[in-house]
């Protein structure tokens, strides 16, 4: 058995370069948030809200919160910035076209091979893309925020 203070530089070593104690690649968690506002997309809606997008592996999780909405529609993630107001964006990474505040996961693969890399975009530069959350009285987006790295 090695040494305490040998014990430590190896794990240290091994943190550094990525590696579990084990041998086996760190898997990175990226925890990104957004305030999701009516006056972020432009929308007379009376929405309010907040999304946590966890990116851990080679999964991507989502949680909702809102209120002030009719029943929630599509979400996903666009490049930033947010259309003029009554236009629209192709997401780069959909959610799920029944919206709720149950959280959900999928692979970050689920939309095909480049949904990987813009998982990985999205992960690296948060603040270049945005969250929405559409309804059917704002199919475009009823609330919407920047992405940036949870504190």
């Amino acid at each position: 058995m090695p040494s305490k203070p040998l014990l430590c530089l190896v794990l240290a070593a091994a943190a550094l370069a990525g590696m579990t104690a084990t041998g086996h690649a760190a898997v990175r968690t990226t925890v990104l948030t957004a305030r999701l506002t009516a006056a972020y997309l432009h929308t007379t809606s009376k929405g309010t809200g907040r999304a946590t997008i966890t990116f851990k592996g080679s999964q991507v999780c989502w949680k909702f919160t809102f209120s002030g909405l009719d029943t929630g529609e599509d979400s996903g993630i666009h490049l930033a910035p947010p259309p003029a107001p009554g236009r629209h964006k192709t997401s780069v990474f959909p959610f799920t076209a029944s919206t709720s505040e149950k959280p959900g996961c999928v692979a970050t693969n689920h939309w095909g091979p480049s949904s990987a890399s813009w998982a990985a975009k999205i992960a690296a530069t948060p603040g270049k893309f945005y969250v929405i959350i559409a309804t059917a009285k704002y199919p475009q987006g009823a609330i919407g925020g920047m992405l940036h790295g949870a504190a």
